[in-house]
């Protein structure tokens, strides 16, 4: 078989509480901008416009790290998935085999949760071209992975993907 390797990054969508937690965190923090710069100019006490900076450091710090985005990095069966957070910090989250899938297939609403199953979420939370793929490892016991790949990622997926598996999804290898 032939190597195969394949990247791709999706950026998650923030759900309404997570923009309504923005929109809070934003408020509160003006609150509390405009009240020690009040106290700052009432006490004649400067030092306290550090705090206000702080503050607003803070909140730039808070909003920013809510941006998320997740990496696939598939290499000759093996998937790497990373979390990516405001652009500083990177996370590994899992790496996963294909050959330990026992299910991979578009995900829908209409499929029943697995009993007992470590959820690995890791979509873009828009619900296009999601998929799931169900498995049992080692190192997380049976997961149920849900996120949304590349073209060019599923083809490859589909290459090393169980026997059982590529002759069920149609993707039988010549």
């Amino acid at each position: 078989m032939l190597d195969c390797f394949a990247e791709h990054m999706v950026k998650k969508v923030p759900t309404s509480q997570e923009k309504t937690k923005k929109i809070l965190i934003c408020f509160l923090s003006a609150i509390l901008v405009v009240a020690t710069a009040a106290i700052a100019v009432i006490t004649k006490f400067m030092i306290i416009l550090i705090v206000t900076c702080a503050i607003i450091y803070g909140t730039y710090y808070l909003l920013s790290g809510m941006n998320i985005e997740y990496e696939y990095i598939f290499t000759n069966g093996e998937i790497d998935i990373d979390k990516i957070i405001a652009k500083r910090k990177r996370v590994h989250l899992v790496t996963i085999k294909t050959e330990q899938f026992e299910k991979f297939d578009k995900w829908d609403d209409s499929i029943p949760d697995r009993e007992n199953a470590t959820l690995i979420l890791c979509s873009d939370n828009t619900n296009k071209n999601v998929y799931y793929a169900d498995l049992t490892a080692d190192e997380i016991g049976k997961a149920r992975l849900i996120f949304n790949p590349s073209e060019e990622i599923i083809s490859c997926i589909e290459k090393y993907l169980p026997p059982a598996l590529r002759h069920k999804n149609g993707n039988i290898e010549s």
